[in-house]
């Protein structure tokens, strides 16, 4: 008897930890939502189109630089991304969410760039509103109730020398991907969100060949800074958007397609490791032996950002 009480005891003590837990973050998230704007001035806006230029790069390659323009629409949770260069052999990226499905731009027929084929494996990162941060109108914290996300504090981190605060992002439908949201402790503002991949190698006949096997990472990451007040709203102006993906040595199927020019264009489907996703899409991991891993990288100046602008339904379309 006495141990059922000590049981009841431990039980309660528990479950006041987790609901002490759950109100922390509950209480974070609306902090987060104040440093935006007010709750009157994010309902006011039902709309958002921020435009800007764009300066695109592969770190570790000497590849040089290329300028073009972005334009970033939403309206609730539909979303329209453009990052467009003036280049025939890589146009940059387009993805399209309607907040249920998605459309990504091809490089050419039947090909997509590395980070193009990533994001359409992994459609959650626009149909649940993350990518953009705070730029766009669909950002999960801001609609938690319909999300049904979860939220897990993993308190200060250090980030490039600075202290940031993590908390992960757990969508309601089921992802391999980890998500991290990365808050400035004292403002609140979203600064950063992370999203990793690994991907394990099928184990081999013998210990020799399964010895062999190395991962496959790959980070997506998106990170937001020069904050600016836009019709009583705190938005970033920067927005800096960078791929990795780390393949294992020797994993080069195929050396006859041509890419685009991002280091991490996976050269179309199938072939090498693979991760499926939920719609039964392949993500090739073909790469370039030891030591290739190359950076794409996207650096988004907004010059200007509208609120509430008319917005032709059509935008949004995903056939």
């Amino acid at each position: 008897m006495r141990f059922f009480e000590v049981f009841v005891v431990m039980l309660a003590i528990l479950s006041v930890g987790a609901n002490k837990d759950e109100l922390r973050v509950e209480d974070f998230v609306k902090q987060h939502l104040n440093s935006i704007g007010t709750d009157q001035a994010r309902a006011e806006v039902k709309s958002r189109a921020a435009q800007g230029t764009l300066s695109f790069q592969v770190q570790n390659e000497s590849t040089g630089r290329q300028d073009g323009k972005e334009v970033l629409v939403s309206e609730g949770d539909k979303l329209v991304s453009l990052l467009k260069l003036p280049n025939p052999s890589y146009h940059g990226e387009r993805f399209v969410s309607d907040g249920k499905r998605t459309l990504i731009a091809e490089v050419r027929p039947g090909v997509y760039s590395g980070l193009g084929q990533f994001i359409m494996v992994h459609n959650e990162i626009l149909t649940e509103g993350l990518w953009g941060g705070t730029l766009s109108t669909g950002w999960p914290l801001a609609h938690l109730d319909e999300r049904n996300a979860k939220l897990q504090d993993r308190g200060l981190k250090k980030v490039d020398g600075r202290e940031l605060r993590r908390v992960d992002y757990s969508p309601k439908k089921h992802t391999d991907l980890g998500i991290q949201l990365y808050f400035e402790p004292d403002t609140f503002r979203h600064v950063m969100t992370v999203y990793l991949l690994t991907i394990t190698p099928p184990m081999g006949h013998g210990e020799v060949a399964t010895g062999r096997g190395q991962e496959t990472r790959y980070r997506l990451e998106e990170r937001f800074a020069d904050f600016k007040r836009v019709d009583n709203l705190n938005l970033p102006e920067r927005w800096t958007i960078q791929f990795t993906a780390e393949v294992p040595v020797g994993s080069m199927a195929n050396s006859s397609c041509s890419g685009a020019l991002t280091g991490s264009e996976a050269c179309g489907l199938g072939g090498g490791e693979s991760s499926t996703g939920a719609a039964g899409t392949t993500i090739s991991t073909r790469g370039a032996g030891a030591g290739s891993s190359p950076i794409d990288q996207f650096e988004v100046i907004v010059t200007n950002i509208s609120n509430n602008v008319p917005l032709d339904p059509k935008n949004f379309e995903v056939k």
